[in-house]
This record gives structure tokens, C-alpha cells and sequence, in this order.
């Protein structure tokens, strides 16, 4: 198995080595992991930024992050392809085709933009969903296109694939693909073997109370709004509803006047049932297990997971290989058990205020990729 090597201006072959059974390749939509390769060579030509490239059945495009020299052989690590768009970009609210939103904000950023140098001009988009939907943003908001990604995938289940586009046997570039999630599988778990098997419960409380005060600034809206989460998902403002949560875990945020008619939409990033706050992980064989939608499954699938009898709305969030590509470790939801990896998400939820947002599965049941 080949270690390809591309340079990251011209995306032109540099250099390429043999990866023996010594490497961990990691996927994960959640936090920022990093994939490993011991190769035999004491030299590469290798830039940090460089792209990567390995290409079998369940294949890796990642970005060079460092290279470790172990005198005998190198270790070569990198991120994720998507590691790309953590690049900040002014967003505007928007109602309308999410994957044409997010379609000219790539492409302003990397195919248009007016520093040439930024320009990747081996990079070319294919939208392949008309996903109707909305963003509501506070004026002159500020996110990187990987935390809009995450938005878009969480409400719409739209999210984007890339593949490395080859021209007469030679590297010519990366397509980026917009596509929405066409399935949706319900495990139950008790009637299959999954090896390894873990369930993880957050023990986090979820905001069910939110408070918006008017801002002082204000001239026709002065009123202090506030919600309430109900315990069947619902939201209201009736604070005598039998179905409030007994405990209390409030929200204060403010508005301005062209907030005030969006205060509804806002809200439900803010009182929200965590559907996805938990972490489900089983090893799969992927070349004989029993059933072929086991072994397809990708980032970003959504799953509805039962055992013992509990239920868990969920996703897929992570994949990994480790020294083989014919095991695979599925991860199902957003929680995460080390500390470094906590504190990486709670840094993400502090500085974005994206991380609020939960799944959007109101067109779960027409995601029919089966009952197993």
C-alpha cells in the first residue's frame, strides 16, 4: 500500500512510499484527530500542507500536519482533507437552497477570491441536493465554513464528500461534493453481534429554560422574552406547563429589534434535547460481516441505535482504522471520553456557539436504509 504525496499549490506528485501494517487512519466529524503512517524511508519530499493520498477500497485524503524523523523510518501524520476549511468567513442569514449557500461561500473563498494566492484552482464543486432550509445569523457573524458545514449537516443533513480526481492516469483534483444523507438505518443492537461494543452517556443537564432581554440599543421591541423546553421535546412559553423540567438549567442572551421576529427560530439552537450526546462504538469486519449495510456505513449517516430497550437518535461521527482496512471501528454520537478530546469540544462550543445546534432528523422516517 502507497503513501502518495501531493503538493498543496499545483496538486503535482512529489514523492510517494510503501505503508507496511504499522498506521491508524481516523475520520471524525467531531473533534480534529490526527492519522499516522510509518513508512520506510528515511527521506520524503514532503512540505507541512502537503496532501496525502492512499488509495484503497476505504481509502484517505488528509493534510500533512507533521513529520517525525525515527532515524530508521519516518512517521508522517496528518488531519483530515476537511481540516481545509477551517478558514473564517463573514455569514449572512439565508433562506433557500443550503447547498448552493454553502456552494458560493467555498467557492468566494478558494476559486474566487480576490488574493490570488488563496485561490486552489485544482479544487471544483458539484452540488447534488436542492435542500430547502434557513440560517439565522446575529449581524456581522463570524464562523469558519467547517463550523457552517457542521451547521448545515446537524439541520439538513447536508454535508460535503471529496474525492481526488484523476485525468489520463495522472492527479488532477479534488472535487468537492454537496450531497444530503439518503439513509437512515435502525439498529437493534440485542439481535446483532457487534464486537467490542461500548455505550457512553453524557451526564450533561441540556438548557431548558431561555431568557432574551432587549437590547438598550433597541427602539420598538423592549419586551423580555422568554421559553421553556418541555420534556417531550416540545417549546413553549407557558411557564405552567405541566411537562417543564422540575430542575431549572437557564440561558440569558439579547436581542436586537431585527432579532425580535427570528426569537423563535433562534431559540431552537438553544432548547434542544442533546439528541446526539452520547458515544456508541462497535468494530465492524468490513469485508464479511453478515450484512452489507453494516459495512457501508459513512460519515454522517444518521442511525437510530437501540439496546436494553433505550433508544438513541444518532449519527455516525467517527471511523478508524488501525494497521488494517478490514476492521473498522464505527463511533455513533458527539460525546467523547478523553480529556483532551472534552476539552477540545468544549474550546469549539465556547468560541462558535455552534455546537447548540443538534440533529434535525424531522425527515428521519423517509431516510428508509433499513431495519437491522
Amino acid at each position: 500500500m502507497d503513501l502518495i504525496i501531493l503538493d498543496h499549490l499545483n496538486f503535482t506528485y512529489k514523492d510517494h512510499a510503501y505503508i507496511g501494517d504499522d498506521f491508524e487512519i481516523i475520520h471524525d466529524i467531531v473533534i480534529t484527530q490526527k492519522s499516522h503512517f510509518k513508512i520506510n524511508k528515511s527521506k520524503l519530499n514532503v512540505t507541512v500542507g502537503d496532501y496525502v493520498y492512499v488509495k484503497e477500497d476505504n481509502g484517505y485524503f488528509g493534510i500533512v500536519e507533521n513529520i517525525e524523523d525515527e532515524k530508521t523510518h519516518l512517521v508522517v501524520a496528518s488531519v483530515d482533507f476537511k481540516e481545509l476549511f477551517k478558514v473564517e468567513v463573514l455569514v449572512e442569514s439565508f433562506n433557500g437552497n443550503i447547498a448552493a449557500y454553502i456552494e458560493e461561500i467555498i467557492r468566494k473563498t478558494y476559486l474566487q477570491n480576490s488574493d490570488t494566492k488563496q485561490n486552489l484552482n485544482y479544487l471544483s464543486i458539484s452540488v447534488e441536493t436542492s435542500k430547502l432550509g434557513s440560517f439565522v445569523f446575529d449581524a456581522d457573524k463570524v464562523m469558519s465554513i467547517y463550523e457552517l458545514l457542521e451547521l448545515a449537516n446537524r439541520m439538513y443533513g447536508v454535508y460535503i464528500k471529496h474525492e481526488v480526481i484523476f485525468n489520463a492516469g495522472s492527479f488532477s483534483g479534488i472535487l468537492i461534493r454537496i450531497v444530503n444523507v439518503t439513509r437512515g438505518l435502525k439498529i437493534k443492537a440485542d439481535n446483532l453481534i457487534l464486537e467490542d461494543l461500548i455505550i457512553n452517556d453524557s451526564s450533561k443537564e441540556s438548557t431548558n429554560k431561555a431568557i432574551y432581554y432587549p437590547k438598550t440599543s433597541n427602539l420598538f421591541f423592549k419586551d423580555v422574552v422568554i421559553y421553556y423546553l418541555l420534556t417531550d421535546g416540545t417549546i413553549t412559553k407557558d411557564n405552567t406547563s405541566p411537562l417543564r423540567y422540575p430542575k431549572v438549567i437557564s440561558k440569558v442572551e439579547t436581542y436586537s429589534d431585527n432579532d425580535f421576529l427570528d426569537l423563535d427560530t433562534k431559540v431552537r439552537s438553544v432548547l434542544s434535547v442533546d439528541k446526539t450526546d452520547h458515544q456508541i462504538s462497535f468494530m465492524i469486519q468490513k469485508k464479511n460481516h453478515s450484512l452489507d449495510v453494516l459495512r457501508t456505513l459513512d460519515i454522517g449517516d444518521f442511525v437510530e441505535f437501540i439496546y436494553k430497550g433505550k433508544r438513541y437518535d444518532s449519527l455516525v461521527t467517527g471511523i478508524k482504522y488501525s494497521n488494517t482496512f478490514e476492521v473498522a471501528t464505527i463511533t455513533l454520537g458527539e460525546y467523547r471520553l478523553k480529556l483532551t478530546e472534552k476539552i477540545q469540544i468544549l474550546s469549539k462550543n465556547v468560541n462558535s456557539k455552534v455546537g447548540n445546534i443538534t440533529v434535525n432528523n424531522s425527515g428521519y422516517s423517509d431516510l428508509d436504509g433499513g431495519e437491522f
